[in-house]
């Protein structure tokens, strides 16, 4: 790629704001300066710590085209990508796996990773040099392999004939299919399926808990603090499986940083003047995705009202094209969300380790796309009548 040259940056510091949040791409929450120079101010991630930022700037004539969300990455923690058994076998061949150069939002399983592209030039021509120049950069660094994980779709097609390993993964989507209200979407269920939603929901109702959405923005000091406080007792529950990333420090500075793009669901029992329970959402580009979650204490019925009925009621109401609730929990697809296969993009330079990842991956993404289809199969949508299911 004579025309284009690649220079690392590290800190997103080392980056103007207004030059990154002008590239398109940055209209996404997850992508924009501000939250990953949050992740950095907050020491969720730093140089040293096994989230190293190794930003990066594409360049053609001098002139940047493209910035390059990179880290230096030295294990699977908060990536959801579990690739740790290829340490050991990179070492039985006098090689090491970690730390690997990686394009990924850290802690994020959701499929929003992609460079982002200065306004003005070819989006998919600039996509594929980022992804060509990264890899040479990841080879003259001395890292195994180049990983892009939980890719935009965009990006997965910009690299479609060039060579990558795709891992393909389960993800979880609830879409929009113009529904008036709640009641609108829970109607397009089967008799069985809507009465488990009514329960769930008269569950909270008995409590005296009722739920509304809040904008970060507006939520006060307080909110955040025990947004603060509920994360780390959700962790605590999980114990060794624990999905700890954030220190305290990322939740107070988060409302100054990024909290326009912020929306909590918030349960409030009756009479109390803070929430029993909190989810913290992010929106933008007519999605919502469902991030962090805990509560004060558990009640039935009340981590499906404030994680998954509240924000798809919100979602309805605002007009968003989709909601993503994040990974896990069979339970999701009894509640109307459609699984998927999220992407992916992997190089591994050595030929031995090629070889053993290449067979691993395929084999994972055969189970996860079986995993997809048996969620599937839970759905709780009407299915028309036997002799209507070929028509359209």
């Amino acid at each position: 790629m004579p025309e284009y040259s690649i220079t690392v940056v590290g800190s997103i510091h080392g980056v103007d704001r207004d030059s990154w949040n002008a590239c398109g791409a940055a209209s996404n929450p997850f992508l924009s300066w501000d939250f990953f120079a949050l992740l950095e101010d907050c020491g969720a991630v730093s140089p040293g710590s096994s989230w190293a930022p190794a930003h990066a700037a594409l360049a053609r004539g001098g002139a940047v085209v493209a910035y390059v969300p990179l880290f230096a990455v030295s294990g699977s923690g908060g990536s959801f990508v579990w690739d740790d058994g290829m340490e050991d076998v990179a070492v039985s061949v006098g090689l090491r796996w970690f730390p690997k150069l990686t394009g990924a939002v850290p802690f994020t399983p959701a499929p929003v990773w992609r460079p982002l592209v200065v306004p003005g030039e070819d989006d998919a021509a600039v996509m594929a040099a980022c992804a060509e120049a990264s890899s040479e950069l990841a080879r003259t660094g001395g890292f195994s392999g180049m990983h892009f994980q939980w890719v935009d779709p965009a990006f997965g097609y910009a690299l479609r004939d060039g060579g990558w390993m795709e891992w393909k993964r389960q993800a979880y989507r609830w879409d929009n299919e113009c529904y008036a209200s709640f009641d609108d979407f829970t109607g397009s269920f089967s008799k069985n399926m809507r009465r488990n939603v009514f329960r769930d929901k008269a569950d909270v109702s008995a409590a005296g808990v009722s739920v509304r959405t809040l904008r970060g923005d507006e939520a006060g000091d307080g909110i955040w603090r025990l947004m603060a406080d509920y994360y780390e007792r959700t962790n605590d529950k999980f114990g060794p499986w624990a999905a700890r990333f954030l220190p305290r420090r990322f939740f107070e500075l988060a409302a100054s940083r990024i909290g326009g793009a912020v929306r909590f669901s918030a349960a409030y029992e009756r009479g109390a003047s803070e929430p029993v329970a909190l989810a913290m959402l992010f929106q933008g580009n007519g999605t919502l995705w469902g991030r962090y979650w805990g509560s004060a204490r558990d009640l039935p019925g009340l981590h499906f009202e404030t994680c998954y009925y509240e924000p798809i009621s919100y979602a309805i109401a605002q007009g968003l094209c989709r909601f993503d609730p994040g990974m896990g929990s069979d339970h999701k697809a009894r509640r109307g969300f459609r699984s998927g296969l999220a992407g992916s993009f992997h190089r591994v330079f050595d030929p031995r380790l090629r070889r053993v990842y290449s067979r691993a991956v395929a084999e994972a993404s055969r189970q996860e796309a079986m995993a997809v289809l048996a969620l599937n199969d839970e759905l709780p949508f009407k299915r028309p009548p036997a002799g209507d299911a070929g028509r359209k």
